[in-house]
């Protein structure tokens, strides 16, 4: 018998191709697109959308791979980027070229919900390390800065800071 991961779909040993049978299977089940094979390019593509949302990535295909949420999301990206070419079935060079329009299509959908609260915990913390390290990099050499930023231990505070630091830099160019 094989071990699982020589199968090459092992979400350990090869996080990619593990995404892409997700992915397969989520457009059969929900879509009726069988036998699609992903081409070289679009397993890059799908390397970059692992990378782009980490540990993520698994929920964010399940999520957007349901044509509710999918078609919610084209909306989204038409109405906020004045986009006129939508796909009518999800693909991985949109969701990747529109990532942060769907993350926060996500969050503004499911911050609420108690089956999806250790998604948002995760999404949250991510967001909050992101904020932080770009705050940290900006106020570098301002040492009562650098306090206001390791005093803020959650999402909103270091957003309320982030906006506050943005705010000052402008009356100050200004």
């Amino acid at each position: 018998m094989k071990a699982n991961w020589e199968s090459k779909t092992d979400p350990v040993h090869h996080p990619v191709r593990f995404l892409a049978g997700v992915w397969q299977q989520r457009m059969k089940e929900r879509f009726g697109i069988t036998g699609v094979q992903f081409t070289p390019k679009e397993f890059g593509q799908l390397k970059r959308v692992m990378n782009a949302f980490g540990d993520l990535s698994r929920e964010v295909i399940e999520w957007m791979l349901d044509p509710v949420n999918w078609w919610h999301f084209c909306q989204q990206v038409r109405s906020e980027l004045g986009i006129h070419f939508v796909p009518d079935y999800p693909e991985v060079g949109f969701l990747l070229g529109y990532r942060g329009v769907g993350l926060n299509l996500m969050y503004s959908k499911l911050r609420y919900s108690i089956e999806w609260a250790d998604f948002i915990n995760r999404l949250e913390k991510k967001k909050y390390e992101q904020t932080k390290n770009l705050l940290l990099l900006y106020a570098v050499g301002k040492p009562g800065e650098l306090a206001k930023i390791e005093a803020a231990k959650t999402l909103s505070e270091i957003e309320l800071l982030f906006n506050e630091m943005l705010d000052d830099d402008a009356v100050q160019s200004a």
